[in-house]
């Protein structure tokens, strides 16, 4: 296999296709997946229409779980640019801190990021073909074991094979401010803000005069998420970005709500945002994405050694984070339903209950079933 300059790898035209496993989309979801095959020894070859490992990762924030990111098994520590301690949630005039004195989440550049995990997958024994966008055609004509698709909220891999949609999408937007009021870097910041519908607006410290600040609307109704963006840093809210200045443009992006009712059908399966396995309450997808990944590793690799059904997949998955993501889905319900005004008596209720101190103990990011857990245990 050929490198070319910028690192990717080449397939010459006279090379054949007789991989194993074929997975589409080279994103953080499906790197990890392939260096899990590959660690296995089973050939798998990975298709994107990007010309570069990384290209539009900007366009998601880059907040994970030091948890999370360590169950991924990957090598991820050069691309953290922030370490997180903590949240301020604000409605209204009410505000609530999260604080802890232990790092509980980083700030990653999300392109870096994706380049070490292309790397980790490569070095496995994978292989990464890019600029090789398909049609839902051209993957109907594949022949290999097995499809993946990795392939993101509008994955084409769902649409050739006739997956069901998925029913509710955040649209969100985001942009970098510089020279910006950061008083704390270790916290981000959390808006219940009329400007988001079924969502919020967020800032996230890079370091401590570069900020990051977005907002997500619900994707079901005919609005604007830049437009949005411009009423919520209007409003005056988000106060880390006074005195800062809007560097580049801005990113839009879409994050799937829901999961899909269906992820795997005969040889094809679904990962990551494809099967909409993304915390709702938040957006955020590395985690569970990751973690069904390597479900997806373990019922492929049975699949293929021992014939057993990809179905399998569909079960495994839903058993071990099922319960989680619903969790997610109930929380973004909540907060959905409440409002700005609703929320804003939540958070006054709360502070008088001690609600910040106790998720500044228990507080999980990714697994609100154990802090259920320890709230009903005393």
């Amino acid at each position: 296999m050929d490198i070319a300059p910028g690192g990717n790898p080449v397939r010459r035209s006279g090379d054949q296709m007789n991989r194993n496993v074929v997975i589409i989309g080279a994103g953080i979801v499906g790197l990890v997946l392939a260096k899990e095959l590959a660690s296995r020894d089973i050939g798998v070859t990975v298709y994107d229409g990007k010309k570069e490992v990384g290209e539009g990762a900007c366009k998601a924030s880059g907040v994970v779980s030091v948890g999370g990111i360590e169950g991924t098994g990957m090598e991820y520590k050069d691309a953290i640019m922030n370490e997180l301690r903590g949240a301020v949630i604000s409605a209204g005039r009410r505000k609530l801190e999260v604080k802890s004195d232990s790092v509980k989440a980083y700030v990653f550049d999300r392109e870096r990021l994706s380049r070490m995990f292309y790397r980790q997958a490569v070095d496995k024994g994978a292989e990464v073909v890019l600029g090789a966008r398909m049609g839902r055609e051209e993957i109907r004509k594949l022949e290999d074991p097995v499809i993946v698709g990795a392939d993101g909220a509008v994955s084409t891999v769902a649409s050739a094979f006739g997956f069901p949609g998925i029913n509710e999408y955040a649209l969100t937007y985001k942009k970098e401010y510089r020279e910006a009021k950061v008083d704390d870097k270790g916290v981000v910041g959390v808006y219940f803000d009329r400007s988001a519908k079924r969502f919020f607006g967020w800032t996230i410290p890079y370091s401590d005069s570069v900020v990051e600040a977005g907002i997500g609307i619900s994707g079901n109704g005919r609005r604007d998420s830049s437009t949005a963006f411009r009423k919520f840093i209007s409003s005056g809210q988000a106060k880390e970005v006074e005195g800062g200045k809007a560097h580049g443009r801005g990113f839009a992006s879409l994050i799937p709500l829901r999961t899909r009712s269906i992820t795997a059908l005969g040889n094809v399966i679904l990962v990551g945002d494809a099967a909409g396995q993304v915390k709702s309450s938040t957006g955020g997808g590395i985690v569970f994405g990751a973690l069904c990944a390597k479900v997806a590793a373990d019922a492929i690799e049975r699949h293929m050694r021992n014939g057993n059904s990809l179905a399998a997949y569909e079960a495994m998955w839903r058993k071990r984070y099922g319960r989680e993501l619903a969790i997610h889905r109930a929380v973004h319900n909540a907060y959905s339903l409440l409002g700005e005004g609703g929320m804003e008596g939540f958070l006054r209720m709360g502070s008088a209950l001690g609600l910040g101190g106790f998720l500044s103990r228990h507080g999980d990011m990714d697994h609100p079933s154990l802090m259920l857990k320890r709230l009903f245990s005393g």
